[in-house]
């Protein structure tokens, strides 16, 4: 199931689906929202995005009320999480999917707000957008992030993520739908009615913090729960807490090697999709093909 593309002139909903923001993050709301209007474009707010309830952005039922909310609001063309956390997985069964299978919209951010994307991809057969939250169309990044968001959603070009350089870690062509993208958001719908069918599947993986200990427990779980039996190929994103002081050894795509050291699907390393970066949109859900580490979408993402 394909959402429409998005238009100068649509409305735009904010929900907050895991984490509160602090103040500081707030002027990037506030800054994104500014952006986004002199676009032409008009903002939503969910109801509940400044609350704060121990750290997350409103209850289980606040936030499955907003969400529905905005799948409900004909006026809104896409939705956009407000950013990331713990939380997301809270509220999954709280929602409406036959509901939403009825109103389909663009779905987009990233981090924990990847349990959404395969929820809602499993549950209602969706495309979602692995990319930007709200709050980073308005930060450090915001202009050239606002740029990549426009590009694919408005556009249909997400060049930024087919166009990355790669390098292969692993040889080999894969073909398959595109899973992803935080490990830690992955890992918790593992064993759960919610992650997707990985048969034949392109697996996307990274992580803000991912120590090494954390990078063999995560990838632990993959292989306990059968992933590694099932994909047909994995692309490692950018991964703030190795990378940002350079590539020493061991990086995430080595331990990958090593956890999947009896099995042959190919993996790739590709930069532009992860935490604190200017985030390449991804549509999950969509088919891709990689030869020769050359990434290229394959089906529709947008109507």
């Amino acid at each position: 199931m394909l959402a429409k593309k998005l238009n100068y002139g649509d409305a735009i909903g904010v929900v907050g689906v895991s984490g509160s923001i602090d103040e500081k993050a707030k002027q990037n709301f506030y800054n994104a929202e500014r952006l986004l209007q002199e676009r032409g474009f008009c903002v939503k707010r969910g109801k509940y995005i400044f609350e704060d309830d121990h750290g997350s952005c409103g209850t289980r039922w606040q936030k499955a009320e907003d969400m529905m909310a905005m799948f409900l609001d004909d006026e809104v063309k896409a939705i956009v999480c407000l950013t990331g956390g713990d939380t997301a997985n809270t509220f999954i069964d709280l929602l409406d999917y036959e509901v939403i299978k009825q109103h389909p919209k663009i779905f987009i951010g990233y981090s924990n707000v990847t349990v959404l994307l395969l929820t809602l991809l499993q549950k209602t057969g969706l495309t979602c957008f692995s990319g930007p939250n709200f709050v980073n169309l308005g930060g450090g990044f915001s202009e050239e992030q606002l740029s990549v968001f426009l590009d694919a959603l408005v556009d249909k070009n997400i060049g930024r993520f087919e166009n990355c350089e790669t390098k292969i870690v692993r040889k080999g062509d894969m073909r398959g739908r595109l899973i992803g993208t935080n490990m830690t958001g992955e890992s918790m719908l593992l064993g759960t009615e919610y992650l997707p069918d990985l048969t034949g599947s392109i697996l996307a993986i990274e992580n803000l913090v991912c120590p090494h200990n954390k990078c063999q427990y995560l990838l632990s779980q993959f292989r306990h729960h059968g992933v590694f039996d099932k994909v047909n190929g994995i692309i490692v994103g950018y991964n703030h807490g190795l990378q940002k002081d350079g590539c020493e050894y061991p990086q995430l795509e080595d331990w990958l090697l090593e956890y999947s050291r009896e099995y042959s699907f190919p993996i790739i390393k590709c930069n532009s999709f992860g935490h604190r970066i200017v985030n390449a949109v991804l549509p999950i859900g969509a088919e891709f093909e990689v030869k020769d580490g050359k990434i290229k979408c394959v089906s529709d993402f947008l109507i």
